[in-house]
Formats: structure tokens, sequence, C-alpha cells
């Protein structure tokens, strides 16, 4: 997979940055995915980032966006949780422009209720546990 960066902020390095897409491609079976550009921009506010989708004509392009003004730990957790919906798509689990999870409609329900949202927070925890162990 390409990994590109945009606008990283001095607090992660790349070496980290690698570490944890590595460690992410492995448990989630990302081997798909061609290409994943990360982001990162200073926002203010409690946004931590947001999955932009799978680009249509480039496919096999993942862009998540990452706010670089949050605790270091925090940007990393959310780089695990981006990823996790970078991995719904991939499979099938979760289409984002249509709001699906399984093909079901959920877009009605709050954030904290959608279940690719459920998924994400789940798998986000696992994959900083056993990212630090193993780092």
């Amino acid at each position: 997979m390409i990994l590109e960066i945009l606008n990283k902020p001095s607090k992660i390095s790349d070496d980290m940055i690698d570490s944890i897409v590595n460690h992410a491609d492995q448990i989630l079976d990302l081997e798909e995915l061609e290409e994943l550009q990360i982001v990162f921009n200073e926002e203010d506010g409690d946004t931590c980032g947001y999955f932009d989708g799978i680009g249509e004509e480039e496919d096999g392009v993942a862009v998540i966006e990452i706010n670089s003004k949050k605790s270091l730990e925090e940007i990393i957790k959310t780089i695990f949780h981006e990823i996790v919906h970078v991995q719904q798509v991939l499979h099938g689990f979760f289409c984002n422009e249509e709001k699906t999870w399984y093909g079901d409609y959920f877009g009605d329900l709050n954030y904290d209720e959608k279940p690719w949202e459920i998924d994400a927070f789940s798998k986000e925890g696992m994959l900083y546990s056993s990212w630090k162990t193993c780092a």
C-alpha cells in the first residue's frame, strides 16, 4: 500500500505513522487498498477526524482527515478509527454515501448509535492497545 501523508504535525513521526498503518493493515486485512492518504488539518472543536471515502475515479485510494490539534494519543486512536472505516467500505459492510450497514439504512441514528461507529470505536480501542504492546 502507498501511504501519503499531508501536513503532518511535528508531534508525530513518519516512523510512528508507518507503524500505526502497518499494524492496522495486518489486523484489518487491507491488502486491496492501493493507497491511503492521511491529511492532517487544524480543526477547532470536538472533531477528531473523518473518513472521506474511497475515490471512485481512483479505486483503491482512501482519504482520511485527522485533527492535528488533538493530543498525540487522540491522533493515534483517530487514525485507527478512520482506518476501520476504510476496512468497512473495502469489505462491503458499510456504504458511506448511502449510510448503510450490511445493506440496511441507519443514517437517521445519532452518531454514537450508528453500527459503523460502534464497530470503529470497538476496533480502535483494540488496535490501539495491541499496537502499544508491540511498539
